[in-house]
């Protein structure tokens, strides 16, 4: 059904993204104030767009091949980010757009470094699983 890279690639970068956004978006609703933090909008906020994104990863196997579901996820993740901050912040769109670009960015960032930590976690199994059928 899903498959292993897909399955860690989801999990690596499901919850460093989570605590990362959750503090970037915590400032960016207190607007430079320290003593007013919004942790609990913020965390809504970056949870929902990251499980929309992660939503499409795992949908994955089950779409065609042509169709980019990575770049598909990301653009609805923005989209909703764009949604919440406006909402929760009391902006404008133009003024929701640069949180939710930096969170993309940030999201896109953390997904290749999970890519990459995925890879090298899958060659080692590999590499174990082909070292066992040879001893066997």
């Amino acid at each position: 059904m899903w498959s292993l890279p897909i399955l860690l690639l989801v999990a690596l970068s499901f919850f460093p993204s989570l605590i990362i956004l959750t503090f970037i978006f915590a400032a960016i609703l207190a607007g430079g104030s320290v003593k007013r933090t919004f942790y609990r909008r913020a965390f809504v906020i970056a949870f929902s767009g990251l499980a929309v994104a992660a939503a499409f990863a795992l949908v994955a196997p089950f779409l065609p091949n042509f169709i980019p579901f990575m770049d598909i996820g990301i653009a609805f993740a923005f989209i909703t980010w764009v949604l919440l901050v406006r909402r929760y912040h009391g902006t404008g769109w133009l003024e929701s757009l640069p949180p939710a670009a930096i969170a993309a960015i940030l999201y896109v960032v953390m997904m290749a470094i999970a890519s990459g930590f995925s890879i090298l976690l899958l060659q080692d199994q590999t590499e174990v699983w082909m070292l066992s059928k040879i001893l066997v």
